[in-house]
């Protein structure tokens, strides 16, 4: 899909422009081809795990594994497990990445000229690749905040296009780029928000030319998104789950979750909140978020600043929803920060050299932490313990085992290629569906239970097993046979294995 038009645009034809974008480019593939061979984090081997077994029939959207997050990041692990190699999911990001760049390069343009345009990208490419906010790892953040980037570029291309060709094949693309952003992670409604901000002010207008424009962008995008939704309701309706089912699982499930979470563990989520705040400071996210509501007298239309601003509210708003506050949550401010870069950066005003120190703060630390975890890879290499362990299980199961990690942690089961009797990998699910853990008793109690228990937080983490009734049955069916990377490893009071030996960690 092509971001730019090279008939309406003359700026896409701009050598140095694109040398420009090209050198940025060229960064982002070496930052992000160091990422690739670093041990998968936890929701990239899960997910990974629950798309391998992807099946109809099963007991849950995905098969016989509960997952909260929607069916296109699902799709895009699918893609990557169709591989055995387990980083092909990182590999896969890198395009997702430089549409992020292109897309923040193509927006920034649009809001604030060839300087904005400039800034946009140095700021997509540093925010994509700083690992001050996990974006080292593949995750929906990351896949979502790059189709949120597109959706924008598109929608701003729509808005400024000189022909209703144009218009109309961009209108459409940004809708159902959109759409789609929250098939992603469910909380990216930016694309959606930016189209319905920009037609409605735009229908306000009192010349005929705007209101025209801004009916045509709307109805474009309508179109676009429409064909996505009915896409989807149609494999919905394929796989027997039903828009209800989906809901259900994607949407409902997110408020109990928040509940769970903050009955159980507050002071958890509260000092994840602190970090994530300091982040946003670090990284240089919250100071270009701050130095935009800061700015006065923004040449950009009042229609565009109006759509910034609403789009950096919302995401403050989705992430403070979000309940558990891991650092990849900042990247949902990405795209509206890219937007507002664009148009504030090139300023000659106070707000514009702010905003130009907080861009310059966004890259300094998004190339030293680069390059730091470069060169400590390099002379330290390091493979995190849920891989150690998941290694050391591979070695040491028979063909046909399975396991239960306590509490979460999925990415030991994919690293030890391993299912799970139990349909609850992470443990938010677990504490929202299971909190009285009679499922999980009547697993490991029946007939098909796992041979392997793997220990990686306490039994009676959150106080859930207050009655001791899980750790009795631990004791009386199990055994620990092993304590790989400091978690005790237990395996089936009937079984017998030979046991690989103790890896370092």
């Amino acid at each position: 899909m092509a971001l730019v038009s090279t008939r309406d645009e003359p700026v896409a034809r701009d050598r140095p422009e694109r040398r420009f974008l090209l050198l940025v480019s060229l960064g982002v593939l070496l930052a992000r081809a160091s990422y690739v061979p670093r041990a998968l984090r936890n929701d990239e081997g899960g997910y990974l795990l629950v798309a391998r077994q992807w099946h109809t029939g099963g007991e849950f959207l995905y098969g016989d594994y509960f997952v909260d997050r929607p069916p296109l990041l699902l799709l895009i692990f699918k893609v990557a497990s169709l591989t055995d190699w387990d980083q092909a999911i990182r590999v896969l990001a890198i395009p997702f990445v430089l549409v992020f760049v292109v897309a923040g390069w193509r927006a920034g343009t649009l809001v604030g000229g060839r300087t904005g345009g400039r800034w946009s990208a140095l700021v997509a490419a540093a925010v994509m690749c700083s690992p001050g906010l996990a974006a080292e790892q593949a995750d929906g953040e990351l896949f979502g905040a790059a189709v949120v980037m597109a959706s924008l570029a598109m929608a701003l291309t729509a808005w400024h296009a000189g022909s209703p060709q144009l218009r109309l094949r961009s209108a459409c693309a940004a809708g159902a780029l959109a759409a789609a952003a929250p098939l992603i992670k469910q909380n990216l409604l930016e694309g959606l928000l930016l189209v319905a901000c920009l037609t409605f002010l735009g229908r306000r207008r009192q010349d005929e030319p705007g209101r025209h424009r801004a009916g045509a962008v709307a109805a474009g995008a309508l179109v676009g998104a429409l064909a996505v939704a009915a896409l989807v309701g149609l494999w919905l309706t394929t796989v027997g789950t039903g828009v209800t089912g989906a809901w259900r699982d994607l949407v409902g499930f997110r408020g109990a979750a928040f509940d769970a979470i903050w009955s159980s563990s507050p002071e958890a989520a509260l000092r994840r909140g602190a970090l994530l705040v300091l982040l946003g400071v670090v990284t240089g996210l919250l100071p270009v978020v701050a130095t935009w509501f800061s700015a006065r007298r923004v040449p950009t239309e009042l229609a565009t600043r109006t759509a910034i601003t609403l789009l950096l509210l919302y995401g403050l708003v989705a992430i403070a929803a979000g309940g558990s506050y891991w650092p990849p949550y900042l990247l949902q401010l990405a795209p509206a920060a890219v937007l507002a870069v664009g148009a504030v950066a090139p300023l000659a005003t106070r707000a514009g050299w702010w905003m130009r120190v907080a861009g310059r703060l966004v890259a300094s630390v998004a190339l030293l932490g680069t390059v730091a975890a470069a060169v400590l890879q390099a002379t330290v290499p390091s493979v995190g313990y849920s891989q150690r362990i998941g290694e050391w299980l591979a070695a040491s199961k028979a063909p046909d085992d399975s396991a239960f990690v306590a509490y979460g942690l999925p990415s030991v089961l994919e690293a030890a290629d391993m299912p799970s009797p139990y349909p609850h990998l992470w443990s938010v699910p677990m504490r929202t569906f299971d909190p009285e853990q009679e499922l999980l008793r009547a697993t490991l109690a029946g007939h098909g239970s796992p041979e392997w228990i793997v220990q990686v937080t306490g039994l009676d983490a959150w106080g859930i097993d207050d009655g001791s009734r899980l750790r009795d049955l631990v004791h009386d069916r199990y055994r620990v046979v092993a304590t790989v990377c400091g978690h005790q490893v237990w395996l089936r009071r009937d079984a017998t294995r030979e046991l690989a030996p103790t890896p370092p960690c």
